[in-house]
């Protein structure tokens, strides 16, 4: 007895004490229950998490739209609106949303519409910056969420090229998106992978490719394919790439895998499973799959073996993948690939050394050798290179060749462009002309690999020197930008009285490429009066709405001004009636 208390006051208290500790223990996102679907109807996927992209791991899941026009998109759970990001390119419109509860945050793009309360508070900062595009960030007290609120409508704004939803859920303190999956938010599905091609790599001591044979498996029928005769490799080593794809119930898309176990001799050597990625290792995909092949004919062989600097978080660390090989003795190969339900397919096979081996190039006594994990810098005339010790997937023996480029300033042509970089290497190049007048307009260009066009990279200016970030080898130099974006009439007409909207083409003469160069801005204005007008940088079009407007004459004026400063104007005036 608690002195001071009844029997049956200490029952209650404890009875008290027992419901409040049940009331505050943390909710559990992964039983499936707490997250409610982003959408109202049974969902089917173009894409699922971590499928391979060109230049990023997939973050999320895309939803397809339901038969019926307009899907509306809502709040997984309780919480508050920590962002709305408007771009004319990327996610387009996108919300973000906390959960704090569960310390995750929910992440819907590509919507085509705002509720009405969160539209009208990102217009009037839009209007405030005279901005389509705009980064809200607001306090948790501004835009406070329910599970099962609308927070828009399903869309194609952005950099997509069809309605859907991309929808992701982030761990809250790392940003880190992680398979929606795990909390239950999936789609029926129990149709194995797919497996299209076998290509085996003989490789260098570097983890350079130095034969290849690939072997068709797309015939191939059932859960288990089998390789009878040995595949006899010229090499030391080798390393399997594969080229396969998923499905999932009800779509046609080809998704990624999630799942890979690589066997030899019965030994696990390497494996992985797609249950989170970091947005800081989005780029280490060029060295996931073989990036010449990528970049040459557009095939994805994803490597099932581990280049050296490839430190990727869902890779198990422990085996790298590389198989040496024997001339007397078979390495029996297994490979399990499979999807987040289990279904899986598996491909056997045999390797053996063959009797003639290949013969390796001699070592260029001219390149630079640069190792992975040691920080390098290279400097030769004008040109200054800075390689981290991150920067490289594997070692490399570096050659520049120098040139004149049309803009009379030296070209240098660096390495070879289909070697896949990590993390972005520093590039520093010094102008031949002393006399700029105007430093505004020199950029960092890289020519493009077909040799036709050149794509604008931007740079600033430190100490004399213009410097950028170089996520690709090829061939630079610095140009001078002084041609302002153009600006066409799609749908514009004096006589406005029937329309709701105006339509312009609105482009740059070079692409951009890196975090050194700034987009194109877009302003508009009628009467003088900053108009939200959408832009899109996929079709170049940019939308006028026409709302609101008293009837009478009006006074139209478009900018356009692009990251050398180059600015275009476009002056009408127009009527409207009621």
């Amino acid at each position: 007895m608690i002195r001071g208390f009844s029997a049956v006051s200490v029952i209650v208290l404890l009875f008290f004490i027992s419901g409040f500790s049940q009331q505050q223990s943390p909710p559990n996102p992964l039983d499936g229950k707490y997250f409610r679907s982003p959408v109202d109807f049974p969902f089917r996927l173009s894409g699922n998490f971590c499928e391979l992209r060109e230049t990023h791991f997939h973050s999320g899941i895309d939803i397809k739209p339901s038969g019926h026009k307009g899907n509306p998109i809502y709040s997984i759970a309780d919480g508050y609106v920590s962002r709305i990001k408007i771009s004319a390119g990327g996610y387009g419109i996108a919300v973000y949303v906390d959960h704090p509860e569960t310390g995750y945050t929910s992440v819907y793009a590509h919507l085509e519409n705002l509720n009405e309360h969160f539209d009208f508070v990102v217009r009037q900062i839009q209007i405030a910056q005279e901005s389509y595009e705009v980064d809200f960030l607001p306090s948790p007290d501004v835009l406070p969420v329910k599970k099962g609120d609308i927070i828009g409508e399903m869309g194609n704004t952005g950099y997509s090229f069809g309605t859907h939803l991309h929808f992701e859920i982030r761990d809250t303190k790392s940003e880190n998106p992680i398979n929606p999956f795990h909390f239950g938010l999936k789609t029926e599905d129990n149709i194995p992978p797919s497996l299209v091609s076998l290509s085996v790599h003989g490789l260098d001591p570097d983890l350079h490719k130095i034969w290849e044979q690939n072997i068709g498996l797309a015939t191939s029928e059932g859960n288990a394919i089998h390789i009878a005769s040995p595949i006899k490799v010229p090499a030391w080593r080798a390393g399997i790439a594969l080229q396969m794809y998923d499905r999932t119930n009800g779509s046609h898309n080809k998704q990624g895998i999630y799942g890979l176990r690589l066997y030899v001799d019965d030994s696990l050597v390497y494996s992985y499973h797609m249950d989170k990625i970091s947005f800081d290792q989005a780029r280490y995909i060029t060295g996931f799959y073989d990036n010449k092949i990528k970049k040459t004919n557009r095939a994805t062989y994803s490597l099932c073996y581990k280049y050296p600097g490839n430190d990727l978080e869902f890779l198990a660390h422990a085996n790298e993948g590389i198989i040496p090989v024997y001339a007397a003795q078979e390495r029996k190969i297994k490979i399990v690939v499979e999807d987040f339900n289990q279904n899986h397919k598996t491909l056997t096979f045999s390797l053996l050394r063959a009797d003639h081996m290949v013969e390796q190039a001699a070592k260029d006594s001219t390149a630079t050798l640069v190792k992975v994990g040691e920080p390098v810098i290279i400097s030769e005339n004008t040109l200054l290179l800075s390689f981290e010790k991150n920067s490289l997937f594997r070692n490399i023996r570096l050659k520049i060749k120098s040139d004149i480029s049309s803009s009379n300033e030296t070209k240098y042509t660096i390495h070879d462009q289909y070697e896949p970089i990590k993390k972005p290497i520093a590039l520093s190049l010094k102008p031949e002309k002393t006399n700029i007048t105007d430093m505004n307009k020199a950029i960092i260009v890289r020519t493009n690999a077909n040799g036709r066009g050149k794509t604008n990279y931007g740079g600033t200016w430190k100490d004399g020197v213009l410097n950028t970030g170089m996520i690709e080898f090829g061939t630079y130099f610095i140009d001078y930008d002084t041609i302002a974006p153009t600006i066409k009439r799609v749908d514009f007409s004096a006589n406005a009285s029937r329309k709701t909207k105006f339509r312009f083409e609105l482009e740059e003469n070079l692409p951009t490429r890196g975090q050194f160069v700034n987009d194109m801005k877009i302003k508009v204005w009628i009467d003088g009066n900053f108009i939200v007008s959408p832009y899109s940088s996929k079709t170049k079009i940019l939308e006028i709405p026409l709302t609101d407007l008293y009837s009478g004459d009006h006074s139209l004026k478009i900018e356009a001004k692009d990251h050398s400063g180059n600015t275009s104007y476009f002056n009408a005036t127009f009527t409207t009636s009621k």
